[in-house]
Formats: structure tokens, C-alpha cells, sequence
């Protein structure tokens, strides 16, 4: 798709639409924290290997298990990231990010994601940015690999955060119930 295309429905059928005008997506992307400090042109570019899509209520954005070479940021609306059907998270700020792994590792989706509320969200094929000059690469896998070092460390302290209340509440039941003489520690 190309900047003048806009927004796109995800899939056909489904609800989803595209951003149409150069204007409307150039406002959109402005609203994502990490892209703020680009210029028109440089966010052109990043069009160049990206995509503007709608997702309606209760639309798969992503499957878990199947191949995606592509990163998400959340322009607006709200999405639920599933793992095994249990419920991981709900994104929902401008800016969130999801299939960031993706720049980790070449592997198949670990998660599933599905638009809860109308979502609209700025999709970057990886494979695409390949196809940049060098130098636009450089810059632009500079600025995604500081947006996944920000998006890990957040996820990595609300994961020992959970694991702090999660064995919190273990220790607490143990005691409840007796249990804590008895059994080996959490």
C-alpha cells in the first residue's frame, strides 16, 4: 500500500478500513509518542513499508502460532492479547505495540490479538523496511529496536510485578490454610 492508499480494511468482508488520505495518516501516525519527532517526509517512509488499518469489534488482528512479519502500534481503539484463550493483556494507549517479537526473532505468533473496540493500527511489514535505503534503515531500526526496548522493559516489570502478587498470594493462602509448615516454599 502506498501513503496515498490510506487506510485499509484488515481483511475483506471483516470491517476493516484504511486511512485514504495522505493528511488523515500523516495525523494519525503524529498521535503515536515514538513517531512524534519524525518529519512528513520521514513518516512517508515509513508508510513506504506500512500500513494504516481499521480492525472492527471483535476482529482477529492476529493468530496465535501463525507466521507474521508484521509489527503493530495501536493509533487508537483497544485490542485483547490472548495466549491459549487465557487472557494476557488489554492494550488500549496510543502507541501500544504488539508482534514485537517479531524484530526478536523469526518465529510464529506466540499470542492472539483481537480488536475489542473499533482499532486503528499502524502495521509495518519487517520484511518491507529491507527494501529502504541504508541509511533510511539504520535510522528507522534505530528507532524500532528503542520503541522494543521500552515495550520489553515495561512488559518485564509488569511480569515480576504479577509474579511478586501471585507469590504474595500463594504465601497468603499457605498460611491460611496451614499449609505453609507443611509444604515446601513458594
Amino acid at each position: 500500500m502506498t501513503a496515498r492508499q490510506g487506510i485499509i480494511p484488515a481483511k475483506a468482508g471483516q470491517g476493516m478500513q484504511v486511512l485514504q488520505g495522505n493528511g488523515e495518516i500523516i495525523q494519525a501516525l503524529r498521535k503515536i509518542p515514538k513517531l512524534q519527532a519524525f518529519e512528513k517526509k520521514d513518516l512517508r517512509k515509513i508508510l513506504g513499508c506500512s500500513q494504516i488499518l481499521k480492525y472492527a469489534p471483535g476482529e482477529t488482528i492476529s493468530r496465535e502460532e501463525e507466521p507474521d512479519q508484521r509489527i503493530y502500534f495501536i493509533v487508537s481503539g483497544k485490542v485483547r492479547v490472548t495466549r491459549n484463550g487465557v487472557e494476557i493483556k488489554v492494550l488500549a494507549r496510543t502507541g501500544d505495540v504488539f508482534g514485537e517479537m517479531r524484530l526478536l526473532s523469526v518465529s510464529t505468533r506466540t499470542s492472539s490479538v483481537t480488536a475489542v473496540d473499533e482499532t486503528v493500527c499502524l502495521v509495518t511489514d519487517v520484511a518491507a523496511m529491507e527494501n529502504l535505503r541504508k541509511e533510511d534503515r539504520v535510522a528507522f531500526a534505530a528507532i524500532y529496536y528503542m520503541v522494543m526496548a521500552e515495550v520489553l522493559a515495561r512488559r518485564l516489570k509488569e511480569t515480576s510485578d504479577e509474579l511478586t502478587r501471585v507469590r504474595g498470594e500463594l504465601q497468603r493462602l499457605k498460611s491460611s490454610t496451614g499449609l505453609a509448615d507443611t509444604v515446601g516454599s513458594a
